[in-house]
């Protein structure tokens, strides 16, 4: 069966969140900016939820909460290939990898690899994530990267997994070191409460989509056709996006330009969206996936 992670979305409302950000709070923090001067730019940029989250360092930063925006607490593990520890308080950085996701897991958290394609293709090899269990997902665009080395796209990485057969979802992420970072990569979360166990219930099940500024405004699966529309976040004539349809092995099955798009399911094991907008801003939605070959490792 045809599983759609938006088909039942009700009684919440979507924020706009970042898991990815450096402020200079002591060594290793690859951060130059104060929390005082770095977490004000996010709550006037919108968001509703933010994670500082430094090279395997914790920093405690309950006090900025407020009620625009709360913090969520997180490291950024830092041995060889990086990825995000969220929702703990604590470093694993002397866990080998699937020792530091294990105890991510057992401490209530979530753990996202980070920017696969940093430097080079495969900063992330491949080889090394099918050893993995247990990570929620991948950074699939982190806007860092753009500005560094790489390439800030990583759905090649994302179909590699999910062609696995392993249901893992792709996050937006800023990446932010200096102010120039800020608000240009992000993930957008539907959450029944404004706190972590909010934050962390959607991420179990998928309610989420990274985005570079596209919001979605709906993704239906009606029988075996999927509907997807999008829009911009501010009011504004312009509704026409391009869509682009790819399945296992990230092949391209459709593309279309419209105020909308449909595709029609046939035997694919799962079939995600991207979509484009006039400006080059880009949404990243979740897949559809057959249930009865793909499943979600907690």
């Amino acid at each position: 069966m045809y599983v759609n992670p938006y088909q039942n979305l009700n009684g919440g409302s979507w924020i706009k969140t970042n898991f990815h950000t450096h402020s200079g709070t002591g060594a290793g923090t690859c951060g130059k900016n104060p929390l005082d001067a770095v977490i004000p730019v996010y709550r006037e940029a919108g968001y509703g939820a933010l994670c500082i989250s430094n090279h395997d360092l914790y920093t405690d930063t309950a006090s900025f909460s407020d009620e625009k925006m709360f913090m969520i607490d997180g490291v950024e593990y830092s041995a060889e290939s990086h990825m995000l520890t969220i929702g703990v308080k604590r470093s694993y950085r002397d866990l080998p990898h699937q020792q530091a996701i294990d105890a991510t897991n057992k401490d209530g958290g979530f753990s996202i690899l980070c920017h696969p394609n940093w430097i080079r293709k495969e900063y992330w090899k491949w080889s090394d994530i099918d050893e993995l269990k247990g990570f929620a997902g991948v950074e699939v665009v982190n806007l860092l990267v753009a500005r560094l080395s790489g390439s800030a796209i990583a759905a090649d990485t994302w179909d590699h997994i999910l062609t696995g057969g392993r249901l893992k979802w792709g996050f937006g992420n800023d990446d932010f070191h200096i102010f120039t970072d800020a608000a240009r990569s992000w993930t957008m979360i539907y959450s029944q409460t404004r706190d972590y166990n909010g934050i962390k219930k959607a991420v179990d099940t998928g309610a989420l989509y990274a985005s570079t500024g596209l919001e979605l405004e709906s993704l239906v699966l009606d029988g075996k056709t999927v509907c997807v529309k999008a829009k911009y976040p501010v009011d504004t004539y312009v509704d026409t996006f391009t869509y682009r349809f790819f399945k296992e092995n990230g092949v391209l099955v459709k593309e279309t330009t419209g105020t909308s798009a449909e595709y029609t399911l046939t035997d694919e094991m799962y079939v995600r969206c991207e979509v484009i907008g006039e400006n080059g801003a880009m949404m990243f939605c979740q897949p559809v996936y057959d249930d009865e070959r793909m499943s979600y490792e907690k």
